[in-house]
C-alpha cells in the first residue's frame, strides 16, 4: 500500500508531500481481537529510491512471519518505509532538515494509525536505517516529544551506519593535502550518529522511558563505510550503558546486507 502525507515545517508553514509505503504481516493463526502493534519505520539509504529496493526489504516481512508464527504472543506488524522528500514521487529537494521533518511526518502517521486500532494490546516502535538511513534513525531516536509510553521505542537497527558526514570525509579524502575534508566546519549534512547516541541516552534519562535496544549490522565487504565506524558507534553505545549488538555479514557489499549471508534474517530476529 502506497500512501501520501504532509511533510510540514511549523514555524513557516511550508508543507512537502511525501509518500510512503506500507505493509502488513499478522502472526496470529486465527483471527484476534486484540494483538501487539510492531510499527518498522524503514529509513532508506542515499542510492535509488524504495521501488528497487522492494523485493529485497519484503525477504524481512516473510522472515518475520515465518519465524514469529510458531512463538506465543499474537503480533500485528506494520512496516512503513520512508520516501524522503526528492525521492520516488515524494516532493521537494532532500536536505537533512527536511528529512528529519519527513522522519517526524512519519511518526504522526503512525500515531493516527494507532489511533484507528482501538483494539490494539499495546504499540511498539522500531526504526531500521540503512546507511545515511541509520543517520536518520539514530536522529530521529535522539527527539524529545516523540516516542512516550503509548509510542515505545523498542529498537534501533543500523545497518551498515557510519559515523557521521565529518568521519565519511575523512575516510573517502585521507589526504591531509586536499580540501574536501577540512570542509566540515561548512556542512549543511551532518547525520552525526555519534553524537545522536548521546542525546538519546540523554532524552531516556531525563524522561524515564527505557533506552531502546539497539543492533549494529554491518557489511563485511563495505566498500564505502570502514568497518572502524561500527565498532566506534558499539563502544559509543557501550559506554552510555545503551544495551547494543553488532553483527557482521562477512560476504556482503555496501548495499546487500539483505542478500547475503542470512542479513535479512537477522533483521528479521531482531524484529
Amino acid at each position: 500500500m502506497v500512501s501520501t502525507l504532509t511533510s510540514s515545517h511549523p514555524t513557516y508553514l511550508i508543507h512537502t508531500s511525501i509518500s510512503l509505503c506500507v505493509a502488513e504481516v499478522s502472526t496470529a493463526v486465527k483471527i484476534e481481537k486484540r494483538r501487539r502493534i510492531v510499527y518498522i519505520l524503514y529509513f532508506q539509504g542515499n542510492a535509488a529510491s524504495l521501488p528497487p529496493r522492494l523485493p529485497f526489504l519484503s525477504s524481512v516481512p516473510r522472515n518475520v512471519k515465518k519465524s514469529r508464527s510458531a512463538h506465543l504472543g499474537l503480533a500485528q506488524y506494520v512496516f512503513v518505509c520512508c520516501s524522503y522528500r526528492g525521492y520516488w514521487t515524494s516532493r521537494g529537494r532532500p536536505s537533512e532538515k527536511g528529512i528529519m521533518m519527513d522522519a517526524e511526518a512519519t511518526m504522526q502517521w503512525v500515531k493516527k494509525d494507532l489511533e484507528s486500532r482501538p483494539d490494539s494490546d499495546g504499540c511498539e516502535i522500531i526504526l531500521w536505517g540503512q546507511s545515511i538511513g541509520a543517520g536518520v534513525a539514530t536522529g530521529l531516536a535522539a527527539k524529545d516529544g516523540i516516542f512516550s509510553d503509548e509510542l515505545r521505542l523498542h529498537k534501533l537497527i543500523l545497518e551498515t551506519p557510519f559515523l557521521g558526514i565529518k568521519a565519511m570525509l575523512e575516510t573517502l579524502y585521507p589526504q591531509k593535502w586536499l580540501p574536501y575534508r577540512h570542509l566540515h566546519p561548512f556542512l549543511r549534512n551532518h547525520l552525526d550518529s555519534w553524537k545522536a547516541l548521546g542525546k538519546l541516552h540523554e532524552r531516556t534519562e531525563r524522561s524515564g522511558l527505557k533506552a531502546p535496544q539497539i543492533l549494529i549490522l554491518q557489511a563485511g565487504k563495505d566498500e564505502l563505510v570502514p568497518a572502524s565506524h561500527g565498532e566506534l558507534l558499539e563502544k559509543r553505545c557501550l559506554d552510555l550503558g545503551l544495551e547494543v549488538r553488532r553483527e557482521v555479514v562477512q560476504s556482503a557489499l555496501h548495499n546487500e546486507v539483505l542478500v547475503r549471508g542470512g542479513g535479512s534474517t537477522i533483521i528479521a530476529e531482531a524484529i
